[in-house]
């Protein structure tokens, strides 16, 4: 906590700067002798979204290279010994976030197990 109420003005603040904002949407604040209470009105409710109509269903769809997953790809051309961990290190993401690109990758797997195992780019 900085000062006190300075959390007041960052939550108006950030509201403010929403393209959905009006002031009819304002965060407002309640309290009594024991409980503290926020409704911060949900911005997108009932607002039109952009959905396409009759799109025809089970078009394939080209998959846009990910720059992520071809950085992921060319550590492990270089060094196919090279750990999630190593990897998240480098791009500076979590080694969550490495593992689920390699599973939307889906031309890598990893054979072996720990630091004995190494892997595999899948050619079709």
């Amino acid at each position: 906590m900085e000062r006190k109420g300075s959390g007041f003005g960052k939550i108006i603040g950030g509201y403010e700067f929403q393209i959905n904002y009006d002031e009819s949407k304002k965060p407002s604040f309640r309290s009594d002798r024991y409980q503290f209470t926020v409704v911060m009105p949900n911005l997108n409710y009932n607002v039109p979204q952009d959905v396409p109509r009759n799109v025809p269903r089970n078009v394939p769809q080209k998959k846009e290279s990910n720059p992520l997953e071809i950085q992921i790809l060319n550590m492990i051309k270089k060094d196919n010994k090279i750990s999630t961990e190593k990897m998240a290190m480098t791009l500076g993401i979590s080694s969550k976030t490495v593992k689920r690109h390699i599973k939307d990758i889906g031309i890598v797997r990893f054979v072996g197990r720990g630091s004995n195992g190494h892997w595999e780019i899948i050619d079709d």
